[in-house]
């Protein structure tokens, strides 16, 4: 398997702009990855639960891919989502992606009851099939979760580069972590254990609240590499709080927490807030409780890059 760019620090789950009639915004797209790339983010993981891909029709997953891409013009590595709950359609979605630049796909196969056993063999059967290298993808929110001797078991196969863990369970993830190497790389999720996971070997971290507010990660990351621990555990702490004050309305609801960080875009004049077909936006006592923490916690929404209009 040809090696690609690694992913490393903070990696913004791209939430997917949308208008008010349910159309993909591609110019909110080309602000949003202007802004991540300018911030100094270390790739994109595109297309994901955060990006509400379950929700999004064929042809406007392809419309997110084609605009993404040609606005990141290769500047930072790019991992593309293409989980379907139907096979045929991740196989046909990379056909219709594999001239598109970027490094490799993403797959989480949306069947939660399936066993190990086909699990295993979907996975093998995609990377025989994909024109470029694959990430598997786990989350027990979404799928059957991949236990980390099913991971051992995939990784060395042709084709499969490396696994996003999505996990809670620190053990699995001390376990999956150990398993990355130059061949296969290991990203970890859960934005309030982003500091715990660098400790325990993380080279990458996936949020799609880094698509909204990455400074505070960026943050995390940059005084983790200083050796400022302590520092680093402080504001991981300051980072979960301000969440766990912000994130309980439309995201209880949604279970994503997308409506908060579509509004978060919004104040900073990336993207509206709109949210696809079944999922609500965050409402005013909502968005006024955003805008207090956001002050009280001492969030900056500056930085939008030079060029890029509100």
């Amino acid at each position: 398997m040809a090696k690609i760019r690694k992913l490393e620090g903070v990696i913004p789950v791209l939430v997917t702009p949308m208008r008010e009639n349910g159309d993909i915004d591609e110019e909110g797209i080309e602000r949003l990855v202007e802004f991540l790339v300018g911030k100094g983010v270390g790739g994109l993981w595109v297309l994901g639960t955060g990006s509400e891909d379950m929700n999004l029709t064929y042809n406007k997953r392809l419309q997110v891919a084609r605009r993404v891409t040609a606005t990141n013009g290769g500047r930072v590595p790019i991992a593309l989502g293409a989980g379907f709950f139907a096979l045929e359609d991740t196989l046909s979605f990379m056909r219709d992606t594999e001239d598109l630049e970027f490094d490799a796909y993403h797959v989480m196969p949306y069947h939660p009851v399936y066993s190990v056993d086909l699990l295993q063999w979907h996975y093998r059967h995609v990377a025989d099939n994909a024109p470029k290298p694959i990430w598997m993808y786990t989350s027990a929110n979404w799928c059957r979760p991949i236990a980390p001797d099913d991971v051992l078991a995939l990784k060395g196969y042709p084709n499969i580069c490396g696994i996003k863990f999505s996990s809670s369970n620190a053990t699995h993830n001390m376990k999956v972590l150990a398993a990355g190497d130059e061949n296969f790389q290991v990203t970890t999720a859960v934005v309030t254990q982003f500091y715990a996971c660098l400790r325990m070997g993380s080279m990458a971290h996936t949020s799609s609240i880094g698509s909204a507010l990455p400074e505070p990660m960026l943050e995390i990351y940059r005084l983790f590499r200083e050796e400022k621990h302590e520092e680093a555990l402080a504001a991981q702490r300051r980072f979960s709080n301000f969440l766990d004050a912000t994130m309980k309305g439309a995201g209880k609801d949604n279970f994503l927490k997308g409506a908060e960080e579509k509004f978060i875009l919004s104040l900073r004049g990336i993207c509206e807030r709109h949210m696809s077909a079944y999922y609500r936006e965050v409402n005013e006592a909502e968005m006024e409780n955003i805008k207090k923490k956001i002050k009280e916690y001492g969030m900056s929404l500056d930085g939008l890059p030079s060029g890029v209009a509100g």
